[in-house]
């Protein structure tokens, strides 16, 4: 098992990492090709509450978030994430019915490698210490809260075509803004939510 994820890093490590352990998972016929929620968590590590909600996030916004019940999973996963910051836990915790939940290892690291030319281009302009404020303190919580919301209608908008997107982008600006302490990218996850809110408006 590689060693847990570091606070600050860029998304295409993250990817790096996650599709790993897909591969590492998919020669592996003990786990019969399979990924579990605990895996990418223990992988990830319990106080890396960025990293934490990058992966999730990445995944539901991959290819792979196409499989059925695959963007339940991650919206309870995100859920459970910003339930625990918002309550000041000092590490993450998931259900054990939650952590063996799993996806096809193959289908992981196809739908992860698909992202790794955008996590590239992204990771140029993914540089840390702006706008700090917006990613620190009373800000931190309520980007938390933004995206424990996000999470609850995410699983409505999959009713719209492409309606996932929006949500599950604003998740990803934000993981990435708490992970690299840079707040422009938490102005840019305000965007897709204010998209997000406007689909919901439709759905509704």
């Amino acid at each position: 098992m590689p060693a847990p994820l570091p606070d600050h890093l860029g998304l295409e490590e993250v990817l790096g990492r996650v599709i790993a352990l897909g591969h590492h998972n998919g020669e592996d016929a003990a786990a019969h090709g399979r990924v579990s929620v605990a895996n990418l968590m223990a992988t990830i590590g319990e106080r890396s509450f960025g990293p934490l909600l990058l992966v999730p996030s990445l995944i539901a916004l991959s290819p792979v978030g196409a499989i059925p019940g695959l963007p339940a999973v991650t919206s309870v996963v995100i859920i459970l994430i910003t339930v625990q910051i918002l309550l000041g836990q000092p590490h993450f915790w998931i259900p054990p019915w939650l952590g063996r939940r799993s996806v096809d290892a193959g289908k992981l690291e196809r739908g992860l490698s698909a992202l790794q030319p955008a996590a590239r281009f992204i990771d140029r302009f993914l540089l840390g210490a702006r706008l700090t404020w917006l990613t620190t303190g009373p800000f931190f919580y309520a980007i938390a809260l933004l995206c424990l919301l996000i999470a609850l209608v995410t699983p409505l908008l999959e009713i719209i075509p492409l309606g996932g997107i929006p949500p599950n982008a604003a998740l990803v600006a934000f993981a990435l803004a708490i992970t690299a302490r840079d707040g422009i990218w938490a102005l840019l996850a305000f965007i897709f939510t204010a998209g997000s809110v406007y689909l919901l408006m439709m759905a509704l």
